[in-house]
């Protein structure tokens, strides 16, 4: 981690975010990202080999171009405008993913809880619907320890998933324990770690780190995809001759990011990095035809990629009809 570039970083995302309550850009879109009348839970289920993978809809907020890097807000409006959404609304969706294979339950990453506003928080209705108790979940592996993806493994300040083990990269552990890291840090970023150690205890009878690309088990190797923290990563499934990459933050905008790899998001604690690795993350993945599951790409949140012109193009997933 750059702790420089951390810091000039942090004060964007402090004009984005807190954990008691959302500044303007994004509390704005609450009201137009499930702040009213909610849809039907959101779960879908497709196959990959002999797992069944679930994916599960935890709400959705709005990403403004104040909190992103590199784009200014009338291009940030031709790209939404482009892709047919309403840049003043657009819902960045935010997904957790279950794997059932055997006699386990995975889920990778679990919600907002109550930490990100009244559009997000659906996960607990959604693993309800799909017919996934807590309690059935072996293992949680966390992409990385943003509230987005880990405040819903608390139940207050218990474990939510009482029997699973937290499975997270080493360096992104050792990053949000290691408080000198945040010294002098808006205080929504202390927010953010604070939480991050709270989830580590909660778990830490059944902490399990990997370091790198590490085979984890039950078909699943990590890929580590800095940047956006210094431990972010993804997870391979693999069973026969098919894969899926869940992929996390690799973009948070996809009607932005897609076409524009080279932006960033204030949250990114490495923005230069984040932009390399989602660079070369999506030429991988359009040159090898790879299906990639992300958690802020529109519910269910299943694309493949293609290149287009001086960046990508998603291409939704053919829905399964059986499974």
């Amino acid at each position: 981690m750059q702790r420089r570039q951390f810091l000039a970083t942090a004060p964007l995302v402090g004009a984005a975010a807190t954990l008691g309550g959302l500044a303007p850009s994004l509390a704005r879109a609450a009201s137009h990202s499930g702040g009213g009348s909610a849809q039907v839970p959101a779960y879908q289920r497709f196959a990959v080999g002999d797992m069944t993978v679930t994916c599960l809809g935890d709400g959705s907020l709005h990403i403004g171009p104040d909190s992103l890097i590199g784009i200014e807000a009338d291009a940030y409006t031709e790209l939404m405008r482009a892709q047919f959404r309403d840049p003043e609304t657009y819902p960045t969706s935010v997904n957790a993913f279950a794997i059932q294979r055997g006699d386990e339950t995975i889920l990778v990453d679990a919600g907002t809880a109550d930490a990100m506003g009244p559009g997000l928080g659906r996960l607990p209705r959604s693993l309800e619907a799909a017919g996934i108790d807590p309690a059935s979940v072996t293992r949680l592996l966390a992409t990385h320890l943003h509230p987005d993806h880990v405040a819903g493994a608390l139940s207050g300040q218990d474990a939510m998933f009482p029997n699973a083990e937290l499975v997270v990269s080493e360096t992104d552990r050792a990053f949000w324990s290691d408080e000198g890291n945040f010294s002098g840090a808006p205080e929504m970023m202390q927010n953010f770690a604070n939480l991050a150690r709270s989830v580590l205890s909660a778990y830490s009878d059944r902490l399990v780190t990997f370091s790198g690309e590490e085979d984890i088990g039950s078909g699943i190797t990590s890929m580590p995809l800095p940047g956006h923290t210094p431990g972010h990563s993804g997870y391979m499934l693999s069973s026969g001759d098919d894969s899926l990459l869940i992929w996390a933050d690799i973009v948070h905008v996809p009607p932005v990011q897609f076409a524009r790899p080279d932006v960033a998001i204030g949250f990114d604690v490495d923005p230069e990095q984040a932009v390399e690795t989602r660079q070369r993350t999506m030429d991988m993945v359009a040159t090898d035809r790879l299906q990639v599951a992300g958690s802020h790409i529109g519910f269910p949140g299943v694309v493949n990629v293609e290149a287009a012109e001086d960046g990508y193009r998603m291409i939704p997933a053919v829905y399964h009809y059986d499974v």
